[in-house]
């Protein structure tokens, strides 16, 4: 299938004031979104033969991705080994942009990630102090935020980097305040070094040492949560000082984020500091975990979980670009299959999220011939249905039912094709906890059926009802206007479902057929039987756990 061209262009931000799209998010004027993107490591740009390895795998699916994040490695090598690397960068930047790709930078550490993870990488370029925990131990491969020769040193790489002009620059989520094994072992959150401790005591007028801080701040909260808010504004810092460096050289790169969900003072205040400096919405690479599809439910909670998260997310008008982390690890055969992969990142892009950036290759982990005939293909053949599916949504919102039950809760009841707004969009009416407890494992499809036409009744009519039988999520989309501009229908059932038939209102009135794009198969066109006000489709296949969407 031909490239949307126009699709991929991720264009630089527009320093301007921001426009924003339906869901009242903000849309940075003059630029392009990209919608798939891949992430690779140090490690495959550590050498040309590398490269040249990772390249020839690129070569052979070019509708993989939009673009393409190049990693710095996770260690803290000399400024010198930084520049041999963003020289190779730059050289390879030159290579995917011939596949139409636009390329990105993520800077993999900042304070460090911590050990045993980071054994075997180059630190030869570390002459400060550690992060240190409460307790005293210091962690060897992560650093004290606020030792000035680690700030010099962060300073330097980012100038380093941003020479390259990357469209965009994601920061890694060891930009965090606990989580840096093994010195946050029992600890409490923060870097508790000398300089640390000093600093504290400077703004608040103390004469603390850390054990006595440590003491203190365990048997009071107030005090622990001051340090932290501390420890917060420390890490703060270290992306500013980044965004700076790179706003300097390099305005139009868009400065990012790449951070779970639950952080959200450190993720705030990293977000703030970004703004301050680039003037410009920025973007967020948002989620953790679930690297491995033993259960592939984890997959679509991680992305509906995501969803949540941007739905809740104060002053959401900072961020311009909403991206779900896709990973396994370490990224081997058995870790995570394609097919989960794409369910996973469809899933994000379904209910509110603009894009999926996928770390699912090791350099050396495996065969390039293994990756590429097992995740890289079959991603590259359902490249198109992801494109397709956000053209097809820009200027809409998803419309469906509220509810502030857990995520996992709402997702087992939202199998029985209950359209479920777990991000943000158009409210149907809300779904009370005794509504949610439908259990569709024990009840028959008649059952199913009566659930859905009375919720149906209740809202005085929603854009789309399934009437057949089926096990799996379902979500419209609605344009300002009110017109249905699609419908999404994920399958999760461990067989084909179908033929599958959908109620429709709000189908434009001159449309006689719809497109149904199901993922890695070809498009099917089919007829809109029209009664009233009212239009079917029939579906006649969905296969085993995948998705699609049906166009008007």
């Amino acid at each position: 299938m031909k490239r949307h061209i126009g699709l991929i262009a991720l264009v630089a931000v527009s320093l301007g004031a921001a426009a924003r799209d339906v869901t009242g998010q903000a849309v940075a004027q003059g630029a392009e979104r990209p919608v798939l993107q891949f992430r690779i490591e140090g490690r495959h740009t550590e050498s040309d033969e590398a490269w040249a390895k990772t390249f020839g795998m690129f070569r052979k699916c070019p509708e993989l991705c939009d673009e393409i994040w190049f990693g710095t490695g996770f260690g803290m090598p000399t400024l010198e080994k930084h520049r041999e690397y963003a020289a190779r960068i730059g050289r390879a930047s030159k290579d995917v942009a011939s596949l139409g790709w636009k390329s990105g930078l993520q800077i993999q550490a900042t304070i460090g990630h911590g050990g045993p993870f980071c054994d075997g990488y180059d630190y030869s370029g570390r002459n400060w102090t550690g992060w240190t925990g409460s307790t005293g131990v210091e962690d060897k491969y992560c650093s004290c935020p606020r030792d000035p020769r680690f700030l010099a040193y962060m300073r330097a790489v980012a100038r380093i980097y941003a020479a390259n002009h990357p469209a965009s620059v994601w920061i890694d989520d060891d930009l965090r305040i606990d989580n840096h094994y093994p010195a946050s072992r029992g600890s409490l959150d923060g870097c508790w070094c000398k300089k640390c401790i000093a600093d504290f005591n400077a703004e608040t007028g103390g004469t603390w040492t850390r054990e006595t801080l440590a003491a203190a701040a365990r048997k009071n909260a107030r005090l622990r949560i001051a340090y932290e808010e501390f420890a917060i504004r420390s890490v703060a810092a270290i992306a500013r000082a980044i965004a700076e460096e790179f706003h300097a050289v390099s305005p139009e790169t868009m400065l990012a984020i790449q951070h779970g969900t639950m952080a959200t003072r450190t993720i705030n205040a990293i977000v703030d500091a970004f703004r301050d400096v680039c003037g410009a919405p920025v973007g967020y690479r948002l989620g953790t975990g679930a690297y491995y599809d033993v259960n592939p439910n984890e997959q679509i909670l991680k992305s509906l979980s995501a969803a949540r998260c941007r739905r809740d997310f104060k002053r959401p008008e900072r961020i311009s670009l909403w991206t779900s982390e896709i990973a396994c690890f370490p990224r081997t055969y058995g870790s995570k299959s394609a097919q989960t992969i794409i369910m996973e990142g469809f899933t994000g892009l379904v209910f509110g999220l603009d894009a999926a950036s996928a770390l699912v290759v090791n350099y050396g982990k495996e065969s390039e011939e293994v990756y590429l005939r097992t995740r890289l293909k079959p991603m590259a053949d359902a490249a198109h249905v992801f494109r397709a599916y956000a053209k097809s949504c820009a200027g809409t919102v998803p419309a469906g039912f509220a509810s502030d039950a857990q995520v996992n809760r709402l997702y087992a009841f939202a199998q029985c094709g209950v359209p479920v707004l777990f991000g943000p969009g158009k409210t149907l009416g809300t779904l009370s906890n005794g509504e949610i407890a439908f259990d569709r494992c024990r009840v028959t499809s008649d059952e199913v059926q009566k659930l859905r036409d009375a919720l149906d009744a209740r809202a005085g009519g929603t854009p789309a009802v399934l009437e057949s039988p089926f096990v799996g999520l379902v979500m419209p989309r609605v344009a300002a206007d009110g017109s249905l501009r699609n419908v999404a229908l994920l399958g999760l059932r461990l067989d084909e479902q179908g033929p599958v038939r959908l109620r429709l209102r709000g189908v434009p009135e001159n449309a006689t057929h719809a497109v149904w794009r199901e993922i890695r198969r070809e498009p099917a066109t089919l007829p809109i039987r029209r009664e009233g006000g009212i239009c079917r489709v029939d579906v006649p296949s969905i296969g085993v756990w995948t998705g699609g969407f049906l166009e008007f």
